[in-house]
């Protein structure tokens, strides 16, 4: 089973970073065109992001540090740590089969648009 790791230091606390990956509008800014998210258990999520929509359910959630969640054949970790500079986001992808998100550039965003909030 292939896994895919990839991080990001952003430049923000870890309140912050947990609010841009768990509240819907933030993760449009990063993640997807369209995204409906909740960091709860057994919560639905979709994802659109041009012409590919992505469904999943949320399996895990430990509050300001973790989500976990499975989508097509693959199983994803988000994690927070924090670092000298701002807050690590950490993901980590257990793919099942091929898949076709790129992390690489999601986090990307994902850094853009927490530079934007610095405190």
């Amino acid at each position: 089973m292939p896994v895919v790791n990839r991080d990001v230091v952003l430049p923000c606390d870890r309140e912050r970073a947990w609010e841009l990956i768990t509240e819907p509008a933030e993760l449009e800014e990063w993640f997807g065109e369209a995204v409906e998210f909740e960091a709860a258990e057994d919560a639905p999520l979709r994802v659109r992001d041009g012409d590919q929509t992505r469904e999943g359910v949320v399996e895990e959630v430990t509050e300001g540090e973790r989500i976990v969640f499975r989508w097509g054949d693959s199983r994803v970790e988000w994690r927070l740590e924090d670092a000298v500079s701002g807050t690590r986001f950490l993901v980590t992808e257990h793919r099942y089969a091929r898949d076709t998100v790129t992390w690489g550039p999601k986090l990307l965003a994902l850094s853009a648009a927490s530079a934007l909030c610095l405190a």
